[in-house]
């Protein structure tokens, strides 16, 4: 239910921006909505991004466990169809991640709950239609929307689980081995990720084609970023151990999708 809900949203806002491309030659005889002065057609800017991140899980016994504060930068293009309607897209590097909390296989082989801490960073790549009111006083309100892709360059896990005989230890849950507490090591993470993106903000024009924008933006993920399988639990809910005391893995994936809110700070030229 849930993902038809997600393809009929992309599915509106596709038409949405069809019926507004279709409208653009409506505005060449309107001198309100035709380009500014300079009739430029293009425009870059600078971005930096504070973020909170966080996983949803869609996996029985998985459970998001806390948020994660990160940060993005890059550059901006935007493309004017008029004065009032923008598409954008830019090149941007995300850093984010989410704790995630499951059961797992801790210290002489035996069920612990697990908590997981995932530091992730992509390069993202957004598609994004910006509509745009004219000039209020000094400034101008925008609200926005579309797709973002992402390519994962780098995942990096540490592990914390909680038992009565070993609390506070950092441990590879899938083979038992213990590590230091600040041990991080390669998470094992889906290479791509597509975001749907909505978002609002303001622009302050400081001179000329000059301006600065604050925004913000919620991103929306809608494909697994966990590349892993998930523990096969015993009657007891425990982790089941082979006979060679390895842990069994079902064939089920893991699942969880990333999600992020962004505090969205530019400047324009």
């Amino acid at each position: 239910m849930k993902q038809k809900t997600k393809v009929l949203t992309l599915i509106v806002f596709g038409l949405l921006f069809l019926n507004l491309s279709a409208q653009e030659g409506d505005f060449s005889s309107d001198p309100v909505a035709k380009l500014p002065d300079s009739d430029r057609k293009f425009r870059f800017g600078l971005q930096f991004s504070p973020n909170i991140s966080w996983f949803k899980t869609n996996t029985t016994g998985y459970e998001s466990e806390g948020a994660k504060l990160g940060f993005s930068y890059g550059l901006s293009f935007e493309y004017f169809m008029t004065k009032n309607y923008l598409f954008s897209m830019g090149l941007s590097i995300l850093n984010s991640g989410g704790e995630l909390a499951y059961t797992g296989i801790g210290y002489q082989i035996y069920s612990v709950e697990v908590q997981e801490k995932i530091k992730l960073k992509y390069v993202e790549i957004p598609l994004l239609l910006k509509l745009r009111t004219n000039e209020i006083g000094y400034l101008t309100y925008f609200g926005q929307f579309g797709l973002k892709g992402g390519i994962n360059f780098s995942g990096k896990s540490s592990f914390t689980y909680s038992d009565a005989t070993t609390n506070g230890f950092t441990i590879i849950p899938t083979n038992g081995s213990l590590l230091a507490d600040d041990t991080e090591y390669d998470a094992q993470i889906n290479w791509v990720n597509l975001s749907l993106v909505i978002g609002a903000g303001v622009e302050y024009n400081i001179s000329g084609n000059t301006s600065l924008t604050l925004g913000i933006t919620y991103n929306n993920g809608f494909v697994n970023q966990l590349d892993t399988k998930t523990h096969v639990l015993d009657s007891n809910g425990d982790v089941l151990i082979d006979g060679n005391g390895n842990a069994v893995f079902s064939e089920k994936d893991a699942s969880a999708n990333l999600n992020y809110i962004a505090l969205n700070i530019g400047i324009y030229f």
